[in-house]
């Protein structure tokens, strides 16, 4: 399973001049952590997070840190454009990233989601929702999917059977040597499988 497999597309996007108060607005009403930030020819130049857009926007409450014979002091004016909070460079993937891969940059780079990138056009985005959406994917869909990809492949109904439980897919019939990688590709390909096997009942007469 690929990045492109699993991706939102298409992707909701801020100019570097787009203000901090329509960025948070955006993020809130689509109920979505973080976006890129693109320029004019729409390449990527930075992500923009939740995190981005509070830090520095609420003054402190001089009752709580200020004593009464202290004098109060002005705090900076915060940023007021996405460009001035952003996070630049992005962590960004091409569409053709393993899911697997995906998810371990998610935890080892802390981020909640990554650009998909076509050189740095962005083409989708695949937060940790969508990685967690694959890992509860109903069985049935998942099978009806991976009947359905074998079949556009091989141009003809197919002769096996697929059977799902918890994500694991096995497909049993007569399986010849030259169908194995094939089903095992594309039934990898599938958002929700996490692992697949083959059982062969009998080899088809050879020539």
């Amino acid at each position: 399973m690929q990045a492109r497999d699993i991706m939102t597309s298409p992707v909701i996007t801020f100019r570097p001049d787009t203000s901090v108060r329509h960025a948070a607005t955006v993020l809130t009403e689509h109920a979505i952590a973080a976006a890129p930030v693109v320029d004019a020819d729409d390449q990527i130049v930075g992500m923009v997070s939740e995190s981005d857009l509070i830090a520095h926007r609420f003054p402190h409450d001089p009752r709580h840190w200020v004593r009464r014979d202290q004098p109060e002091t002005a705090e900076p004016d915060p940023p007021q454009s996405v460009g001035e909070v952003m996070t630049s460079p992005a962590v960004t993937a091409p569409e053709n990233t393993d899911a697997a891969d995906l998810a371990e940059t998610m935890v080892t780079r802390n981020v909640r989601s990554i650009p998909i990138v076509i050189g740095r056009s962005v083409v989708g985005i695949v937060g940790r929702r969508d990685l967690l959406r694959t890992l509860v994917r109903d069985d049935t869909a998942i099978a009806a999917q991976v009947r359905q990809r074998i079949e556009t492949y091989t141009g003809a109904l197919i002769t096996w059977r697929i059977d799902v439980e918890n994500g694991r897919v096995r497909i049993t019939g007569p399986i010849a040597d030259d169908d194995e990688q094939v089903l095992l590709i594309l039934a990898r390909t599938v958002p929700g499988v996490i692992d697949v096997g083959l059982h062969r009942t009998r080899t088809p007469a050879q020539g």
